[in-house]
């Protein structure tokens, strides 16, 4: 039943019993330590004495030439007991040069002897006093041989190692048995004593034919496998077990071969003595099953043959262990060679040319055992491999990951949030192409299978995200492009809707979080389509949270840079997703306007989202009518920041003439409803829009016309509410001009320079009624006029003389004559100007029925007759 050793020596079951029969001389010792006899700090002092003298002995034989014959005879054919009476026999000539030494280490040694036999004797302390010696025994052994040299190995060293190792296994026969730190440094110390020797091949070049390295190296770790049989036994259940083989796992990824088949021969010792020992406790679940399972099943993909093999079998025995605990009936101890055969039916005989295969086969049998925790280490245990960066361990550590996010996913669900900060966390070690190449595969079939989990766990990472994170918001971007699924987006988008927050707790930074994933995603062209479906509502959640974060200061401990300005990173997100959807156009155009800068002050936030809206509305920009669609009931909901912002949108959107088919619910009644916010900002926005609704052709006119009036306390005359276009009522126009003179002297100057903007209005109607309304206003206004003021009106008009549309050229012309009438009265103090104004109220009154006959041609003859009368003048 005993494993078949390899590598750097073989037949350790046959060293062992060498070394049982080592030790028998010890354990008769060991009876009394056990019963606690006042001999028993005798017993371990001897011993210790024993360990030390032949140290002295060797050293100065070694240095004064002792014979070859009697190194190697002592280390590899005779006890050490043996091996120390040989030594003193053949230095027995050179005594006088050692007397001096041994002296020194006999008379400390009585000292102490005297000094612990008055503990001993002393009432009701010998159990204490007992444990004291053992401790200061074992302390003393690990303290000797941690200063043992790791570079080289000889005769000295080698004694000196395998005595303190089976001093201390006769120790822990003694009660109390070593715990906690003690027990640690003992293992430690130990097993990096022993494996971080170079290899075999180059001690023995070192040593030359001196020494046969071989063997001593080989009595050295059958010392050291027999003391971690006997510590095992101290507590033998499957925790302790656990403890052990942890210590050995940093050794199974050495980067040497030798070091690894020692850790992999040793854990397979361990391993065999908990099935082949009838007192091993299986009453105990192991608590780490999926990493002792993963280290040995990526071993078994070692390119080194042999540390395959013994990986193998050590997972034959570890799969007897799961079968005794989950088959009560099955005893402890009982591995007979048809029970040893039964492992290896079920998961298969190692293949080194099928690996992959052997290793799929693992991970399958011994799944139906693991719990969703032990589960996720395994697959944790197969990514952390990927810092290895060899061929190998790479397609080894792959399989794994296949076999259990293909077949056992959903044992995994819970444990998802673990395995994706464990990813993002080893990333950062992992260089190798390939082995990074495995990691993605990995994170898109847990993102197929668990998109909401994988992408809520990944926003929980540092910002600004460093680029393992973008790398794996880019995988779940391609993979959702390959799923044809939106499940990614949904989550990024319901992250945004919400609003940040300064409190300590990082789930508040979380939108911003999402902000900066987008980015990234947006960055993948697979996804253009899903994007395409999202993009309205991606727009506004990303304008609302600009809003949101401007002035926001997070905790250091949601961020790990303080540079991070949160509302230009969410700014940047807005610049990428319109350069995604093509709007080229309309993002140069904000540039230019400083339209950004806007969009992160506090004051002028509104602005700038207005600004990209009417440079979107100008630009014609495509998936427009579904963003003013989205405006209708994003109005009715959110926060004061919400509402400013999808206000600051759709009044601009109203210009679009999808905006006039609207039902007057969702236009003229929404904006009279923001007339009576308490936000002066919102009420000036709703005003503006009002304006632009006023143009519309219908009853939408008449009442936005009436809402303005009742606002402004206005008292208009009836013929306001007249369904026909000012151009035909301009008797209207001047009572209206008239009144704001007569009764809001104070605000008409702001109402004439309001209106000259629209006389840059793309619009020919805006032009037309604005041209009409400066002249009619600045006829009125007279001598309230200023000569610059007139100058500036004078010249706006007469760039529109030369408007491609007829009937603005005619009303402008007009306005311009009025405006000169007043620039003359006003210079030279006509007298006559009197009836000038009286002959101009009659020349603008329109006929009842102009005649059918009169067409654009000669309107536009009437044009050119009063250009030329203007020019005149």
């Amino acid at each position: 039943m005993n494993p078949v050793h390899g590598g750097e020596g073989s037949g350790t079951a046959l060293r062992i019993q060498e070394h049982t029969s080592m030790t028998q001389e010890g354990e008769e010792g060991t009876k009394s330590l056990v019963t606690g006899g006042e001999e028993s700090a005798d017993v371990l002092m001897t011993q210790l004495r024993l360990l030390m003298l032949e140290e002295v002995v060797t050293k100065n034989a070694l240095r004064d030439g002792l014979p070859e014959h009697c190194t190697t005879q002592a280390t590899s054919e005779e006890n050490p007991g043996e091996a120390c009476g040989t030594i003193r026999q053949d230095v027995g000539e050179k005594e006088d040069k050692v007397q001096p030494a041994l002296e020194m280490v006999a008379l400390n040694d009585c000292n102490k002897l005297k000094e612990l036999g008055k503990d001993v004797s002393r009432p009701g302390q010998k159990t204490n006093s007992l444990h004291s010696q053992k401790l200061m025994v074992v302390e003393q052994i690990v303290k000797r041989i941690k200063s043992l040299p790791q570079d080289s190995l000889d005769s000295h060293s080698s004694a000196v190692r395998c005595q303190g190792m089976l001093l201390i296994t006769d120790c822990s026969k003694a009660k109390p048995p070593l715990e906690g730190k003690e027990k640690l440094d003992v293992v430690i110390v130990c097993v990096a004593s022993i494996f971080a020797l170079p290899s075999i091949e180059a001690l023995q070049r070192q040593e030359g034919h001196k020494v046969n390295v071989k063997d001593l190296y080989n009595q050295t770790v059958d010392a050291l496998e027999v003391m971690l049989r006997a510590l095992l036994s101290e507590k033998p259940n499957p925790a302790e077990l656990q403890n052990f083989l942890d210590h050995l796992a940093p050794w199974m990824t050495s980067e040497k071969a030798h070091e690894r088949a020692r850790a992999v021969r040793t854990s397979v010792c361990l391993l065999q003595e908990a099935a082949e020992s009838p007192k091993f406790c299986m009453s105990h679940k192991f608590p780490r099953l999926g990493l002792l399972i993963g280290r040995l099943a990526l071993r078994v993909g070692d390119p080194e043959k042999e540390i395959g093999r013994q990986a193998m079998e050590g997972l034959y025995f570890l799969y007897f262990l799961i079968c005794c605990q989950k088959e009560p009936e099955r005893k402890m101890g009982s591995v007979t060679a048809v029970l040893h055969q039964m492992p290896k039916k079920i998961l298969g005989i190692y293949e080194p040319t099928r690996t992959c295969e052997n290793i799929s086969e693992i991970v399958k049998r011994f799944g139906q055992f693991l719990s969703p925790d032990q589960m996720a280490d395994l697959l944790l245990t197969a990514v952390e491999s990927l810092k290895e960066a060899n061929e190998s361990t790479i397609e080894a550590s792959k399989t794994i990951l296949n076999v259990i996010l293909e077949k056992y996913n959903q044992k995994i669900q819970m444990e998802v949030p673990k395995i994706v900060d464990r990813i993002h966390s080893q990333l950062r070690a992992i260089h190798h192409s390939h082995a990074r190449q495995v990691v993605m595969m990995a994170l898109c079939l847990l993102a197929r299978a668990f998109m909401e989990e994988v992408s809520r766990a990944l926003l929980k990472c540092p910002l600004p995200l460093d680029r393992d994170a973008a790398e794996m918001w880019r995988t779940l971007a391609k993979t959702e492009a390959i799923c044809h699924s939106h499940r990614l987006l949904d989550v990024l988008l319901k992250e945004l809707q919400e609003r940040p927050s300064t409190s300590e707790d990082r789930a508040f930074i979380i939108p911003l979080a999402a902000a900066s994933a987008l980015c990234e995603v947006l960055s993948v062209s697979m996804c253009t389509q899903a994007v395409t479906r999202f993009y309205p509502r991606l727009l506004m959640a990303l304008l609302v949270q600009v809003h949101y974060t401007i002035g926001l200061s997070l905790p250091e401990s949601g961020v790990s840079r303080k540079e991070l300005i949160p509302a230009c990173c969410v700014v940047k997100t807005v610049k990428t997703l319109l350069l995604k959807m093509g709007c080229h156009y309309e993002f140069t155009s904000v540039e230019k306007e400083g339209g950004w800068e806007l969009l992160t002050s506090s004051e002028e936030h509104h602005r700038g989202v207005g600004l990209l809206a009417r440079a979107m509305v100008h630009y014609s920009c495509h998936q427009l009518w579904r963003i003013l669609y989205l405006l209708v009931p994003f109005l009715e909901r959110g926060d004061k920041q919400h509402k400013l912002t999808a206000m600051a949108f759709f009044v601009e959107l109203l210009h679009m003439p999808q905006a006039k088919r609207f039902p007057e619910k969702y236009s003229v009644l929404r904006l009279l409803k923001g007339l009576t916010d308490p936000d002066p900002v919102i009420r000036a926005l709703c005003v503006k829009g009002l304006i632009t609704v006023a143009d519309w052709p219908g009853k939408k006119c008449k009442n936005a016309l009436d809402e303005c009036s009742r606002l402004l306390q206005w008292r208009l005359p009836k013929q306001v509410g007249n369904g026909k276009a000012w151009h035909n009522h301009q008797e209207d126009v001047d009572e209206i001009c008239q009144y704001l003179v007569k009764k809001h002297q104070e605000n008409v100057q702001r109402f004439l320079f309001q209106s000259q903007c629209y006389l840059s209005s793309t619009q020919p109607s805006l032009r037309r009624a604005a041209a009409m309304f400066i002249g009619f206003l600045v006829m009125h206004m007279d001598s309230m006029m200023r000569m610059k003021d007139l100058d500036i009106i004078s010249n706006a008009l007469a760039g529109l003389l030369h408007d491609p549309e007829a009937s603005v050229c005619i009303f402008a012309a007009q306005a311009h004559e009025r405006v000169l009438a007043v620039y003359r009265k006003l210079k030279y103090g006509l007298a006559e100007q009197h009836k000038v104004n009286s002959d101009s109220a009659e020349k603008h009154k329109s006929p009842p029925h102009p005649p059918a006959t009169e067409g654009t041609s000669s309107r536009l003859c009437h044009a050119l007759n009063l250009w030329k009368l203007a020019a005149k003048h």
